[in-house]
């Protein structure tokens, strides 16, 4: 039998334990500390911003630069520098939809093509392009509009014969 144990020396396995979790323990605050220089280099997959808020805001702003619906589209940049139509001596009023419960209706109606929204208990427009020259409601009754615009009072009604699907 062979009897050389000098050559092999075996090693505490307690010390060994503990060596690994001396080095271990040096290691972790290297790792959380701060970013290695060569991370620095990288150029980012994205820049941090927000890319779906900016995307949907450029999106909105595309959809309503192709809006063509007269009085429910803003008017963009593009008609800052417009002039406001000029008076017309008898402006076209149609009523196009009364709708809603008996204290909270709402009636949709064209003012020379403008779709304005106006609601019981509120003069003024609540929904359309709504300027300085809008009519003020003073009344929806049965299926008329009763409006005043200055000194004009005007009365427009749902027409029944030209309804469309």
């Amino acid at each position: 039998m062979n009897r050389n144990r000098g050559a092999v020396t075996r090693s505490n396995p307690v010390a060994g334990f503990i060596g690994r979790l001396l080095l271990s323990a040096a290691l972790v605050p290297a790792a959380h500390g701060q970013p290695s220089p060569q991370g620095a280099d990288e150029p980012r997959p994205w820049p941090e911003t927000e890319t779906v808020r900016a995307l949907l805001r450029a999106d909105a702003a595309a959809a309503l630069a192709d809006c063509r619906v007269p009085g429910l589209c803003r008017p963009g940049p593009e008609s800052v520098g417009q002039a406001p139509p000029p008076a017309r001596a008898s402006d076209d009023i149609r009523v196009m939809a009364i709708f809603g419960l008996a204290r909270r209706l709402s009636a949709d109606v064209a003012v020379n093509g403008a779709v304005l929204r106006y609601q019981t208990g509120r003069g003024e427009p609540v929904a359309g392009a709504v300027d300085g020259r809008a009519y003020q409601l003073l009344a929806i009754d049965d299926s008329c509009v009763r409006l005043r615009r200055g000194d004009t009072e005007r009365t427009a009604c749902v027409d029944a014969g030209r309804g469309r699907p």
